[in-house]
């Protein structure tokens, strides 16, 4: 396929004759897509202007912009009055610039995987190169694509933070939220909520309840209506499915195990029927896949997000994931590759990433609080973060010699970039998975 069908002149034309008919719409699509999104050079130069105008506050109209790219010396380059009047005339609605604009992106993308597909081609008929060399090189690039082309924009000049701020205010203002609350008052009132593109990590050594935190977490934000992608790396579909439908129906998660739910009364039974209904109603996606890699996971949370949205990526968890092909000196790099990915991933699909990370139990018989220092030997997570979370639940030594976990936990908010940090009580049940806020 040559490059000139990888492209919808008449979506470009679109968005141009939308911005004439409304031109407050500049910030708006200017947050979508970027001019070098535009297949002709005509319609980026444009679009270009566009921007410009808006952000001098010039009336943005055919005469004006015919005159602003006349000044510019671009005006014949375009193709002079008749490519002007030709725009004010287009069939466009501003109701319809979002599709436009979703079109113009996504032929943008097409064209710069076409170029990787033929950079790969050449380097297959070369056999003096090496296959795995090949594989990496493919990888990156995807990779690179998926940040760089992806919905998420890494490098913004002045003029694009200005037009992304007006959106983010514009979208506040009419009550559109980016985030994911966890659905934990005493949480949420520290963190605000999961924004997109954040990196949140939920740490702490075994036994002291992240992924039941996590199964908590999940579950709200499924109940508030979000659509939940959950990565459960240590269990399979079939015991997760147990611990969320033991949490929504307050049923021991043990009596599911039991012959035809022998082991529950009548009144656990319907509880248990209640919660296998409320489930089935939940937009909650749940891969048990191991050993995934990060571009496992993003391919994953593509596909989901591509067929019906996605606002929330859980990883149970970061040391369960492989590096893949990008293997590095030591384990430690390789945590800094994969959490750096997962950051990269977030941005890209314009959603929190919620990923849990374990630490070493060696720490436990004296009883501390997790600190932040005790991410330092775990690569960059601490440092990638947006949001880190620690969690801790006092023990004692039982009679048999094991340590016995209290049923409160303390979840330190040890780094906010954009809330404030401190310590949290929350209540939990270790028979449902379940965490709520702290009763005194």
């Amino acid at each position: 396929m040559k490059d000139t069908e990888l492209c919808s002149i008449e979506a470009e034309q679109g968005i141009l004759g939308a911005i004439l008919i409304k031109p407050s719409i500049v910030a708006h699509v200017s947050s979508l897509i970027r001019p070098e999104d535009f297949y002709r050079p005509a319609h980026r130069d444009t679009f270009e202007i566009m921007q410009h105008m808006a952000l001098e506050g010039a009336s943005i109209d055919i005469v004006n912009l015919a005159e602003r790219l006349r000044k510019v010396g671009k005006l014949d380059a375009v193709g002079g009055i008749p490519f002007i009047t030709h725009l004010g005339n287009v069939e466009a609605t501003t109701a319809g610039v979002d599709g436009y604009c979703e079109t113009v992106r996504a032929y943008s993308r097409r064209r710069r995987i076409a170029e990787i597909a033929r950079q790969i081609m050449e380097g297959a008929n070369d056999m003096k190169k090496d296959i795995a060399a090949m594989e990496n090189e493919l990888q990156d690039a995807l990779m690179e694509e998926a940040e760089q082309f992806g919905e998420h924009k890494s490098v913004y000049d002045a003029q694009a933070l200005v037009f992304a701020l007006q959106d983010d205010i514009d979208r506040r203002a009419r009550g559109e939220k980016s985030g994911v609350k966890t659905g934990l008052l005493s949480i949420d009132s520290h963190i605000g909520c999961m924004e997109a593109g954040n990196l949140v990590i939920l740490a702490g050594r075994p036994s002291h309840g992240k992924s039941a935190l996590a199964c908590t977490i999940a579950i709200n934000a499924a109940r508030a209506g979000k659509r939940i992608l959950w990565f459960t790396l240590e269990m399979d579909a079939v015991e997760t499915a147990r611990r969320i439908v033991s949490n929504l129906s307050g049923v021991d998660n043990e009596k599911f195990k039991s012959p035809d739910l022998r082991a529950m009364t009548e009144e656990e039974r319907g509880m248990y029927i209640q919660g296998y209904e409320q489930l089935a109603r939940l937009r909650l996606y749940v891969s048990e896949i191991t050993n995934q890699t990060p571009l496992d996971i993003w391919r994953t949370a593509q596909r989901i997000k591509a067929a019906g949205g996605l606002d929330l990526v859980i990883i149970d968890y970061i040391g369960l994931m492989s590096a893949g092909s990008q293997k590095r000196e030591n384990r430690t790099q390789e945590v800094s590759f994969i959490t750096r990915t997962l950051k990269n991933m977030a941005g890209s699909l314009k959603v929190p990433v919620l990923a849990l990370s374990q630490l070493n139990r060696a720490n436990d018989k004296e009883g501390r609080m997790p600190r932040l220092s005790d991410l330092r030997d775990s690569g960059s997570i601490e440092q990638d973060a947006n949001i880190v979370m620690l969690i801790h639940r006092d023990s004692h030594l039982a009679e048999d010699g094991t340590l016995a976990y209290e049923n409160t936990a303390t979840l330190d908010i040890a780094k906010v970039r954009d809330g404030r940090t401190g310590s949290v009580k929350l209540d939990f049940t270790p028979a449902c998975s379940a965490f709520d806020d702290h009763e005194e």
